[in-house]
Formats: structure tokens, C-alpha cells, sequence
């Protein structure tokens, strides 16, 4: 093997290490793609992998879907084709994370009760202002998919429903939040607001969302892309009120 060639191979095997394949199992299947069958002889002598290392090398490759054993004495092995073989290697990282994922919506359920209970000095006691669609829409979302127990949402304008319509369905049918949403005459009667809760006629001229009656967002006006944040919990009472007043909020259903 040329200078040329050995360092090609070094690319392809860095490349591969990215893919969670181990130094020696890269650097077999690439040897291996180059020579098309060879026994794990052959590849310690080619690869300068010690014998010690080279059947769990080739056992891992197996494992994962990137070549296959001629037996015989001795065994040979061959390269599966690059799609077959990264196609396996997408379909074992996939699992991967979706398992991660999992444990990780695990351990929010374990972390959350122990913050919760902890004494925590008051966050955000004067609002903040938040300031463009895309981040005024991207914290709603936040609130929405980080909430518990109960969501209370004053929307203004189909755009922003649009925007949280995948979130408060979640949030409802997967962790069992309650929500209670009022909309503008408009949006009651061109929207499908299926699958959204209590759903009421909003009668005052105001944007919110209240998430777990621990933070509140207030949308002063969506053409201005301007947002404030608080937690303060006199501001997020007084919000939460306007929803059980019927001044505010009428019943429709």
C-alpha cells in the first residue's frame, strides 16, 4: 500500500469512528472493502491489528450488519456493500437515541419532583421582554412542552395557535395536561380546535400563555414581535383570573 493509499484508508477510517465504530473495526471493514474476502490473518498482517484484537474486531462488525463469515479453516471474511453497511449503522444509531431519549424523559420524571421541592429564590420577578416571532413562538413551545399539570393559553392569532396546535395536543394526550384555551371569535369559528381541552371564547383583547402557574408569557402584540416574561406570581394570578371571568372568557362548549 502507497503513501496515497494509507492515508485515503486513515480518512475513511476517522470518518467511520464518527459512526461509534472502534479504531480497529473501522480500519478492518475499510481494509476489508479494499480487498473484497480476506481471513483474519491476512487482515492482522495487512492492518498491523494484534491477533488478540482482531476477532473482536470482526465480531463487532458482524454485530452491526458489515460483513459476513465464509466458514471454513480458515473462516473468511467479505464486506458487506457501503449501503448495507450504513444503512445498519444509521438503524443502530437510531435505536440508539431513541432509547436515549427515553431514559432521558425518565430522568425528568425523577429530577423534577426533587426541584420542585427545593427552596428557590424568585426568578424573574420583574418581566423581561423577549422580542422576534420565531423566539416569542420557540418559549411558548418551552412552556407548553415543559409544563406538568396545566397550561392556560389566551391566543390572539391563528398564526400563533398554528405554532402551538402539535405542542398542546402533546401535552394533553402524552403527560395529561390540563388545558384551558381561549381564542378570538375568528379563530373559534374557522379553526379545527379539536383535541385542545376547554376551549372558551376570549373576549379581551390579550395574548398569554401560563404554564404550571409558575411562569407567565404576555404577547403584547404579534405584528410588533414583542413578548414579556415573568414569574412573578401576583402577575400570573391576576393573568390565570381573567379565565374563570366570564367578562373574559365565555363558555362555548
Amino acid at each position: 500500500m502507497n503513501i496515497t493509499d494509507t492515508v485515503a484508508r486513515d480518512r475513511l477510517v476517522s470518518r467511520l469512528k464518527e459512526l461509534e465504530l472502534s479504531t480497529h473495526e473501522a480500519l478492518a471493514y475499510v481494509t476489508l472493502l479494499m480487498n473484497s474476502n480476506m481471513t483474519a490473518g491476512a487482515l492482522c498482517k495487512q492492518t498491523g491489528i494484534p491477533d488478540s484484537k482482531i476477532y473482536h474486531a470482526l465480531d463487532g462488525l458482524s454485530s452491526k450488519g458489515m460483513l459476513t463469515v465464509q466458514k471454513g479453516t480458515p473462516n473468511v471474511y467479505r464486506p458487506a456493500s457501503p449501503t448495507e453497511a450504513i444503512s445498519n449503522l444509521k438503524r443502530i444509531m437510531s435505536e440508539k437515541i431513541e432509547e436515549k431519549l427515553k431514559e432521558a424523559d425518565v430522568l425528568v420524571d425523577i429530577l423534577t419532583p426533587i426541584y420542585d421541592s427545593a427552596e428557590k429564590p424568585e426568578e424573574l420577578e420583574i418581566a423581561y421582554i423577549l422580542r422576534g416571532q420565531k423566539n416569542i413562538l420557540n418559549r411558548m413551545k418551552a412552556l407548553i412542552e415543559t409544563a406538568r399539570k396545566e397550561v392556560t393559553a389566551f391566543i390572539m392569532h391563528p398564526a400563533v395557535l398554528e405554532g402551538l396546535r402539535e405542542s398542546l395536543v402533546s401535552a394533553k394526550e402524552t403527560k395529561k395536561v390540563k388545558l384551558n384555551i381561549a381564542v378570538t371569535k375568528d379563530i373559534l369559528e374557522q379553526s379545527d380546535l379539536s383535541g385542545l381541552g376547554d376551549v372558551r371564547l376570549l373576549c379581551c383583547s390579550v395574548g398569554m400563555i401560563i404554564s404550571d402557574m409558575k411562569t407567565l408569557l404576555t404577547l403584547s402584540d404579534w405584528a410588533d414581535e414583542t413578548a414579556s416574561l415573568t414569574q412573578d406570581q401576583n402577575l400570573i394570578q391576576v393573568a390565570r383570573n381573567y379565565y374563570d371571568n366570564p367578562r373574559c372568557c365565555k363558555n362555548v362548549r
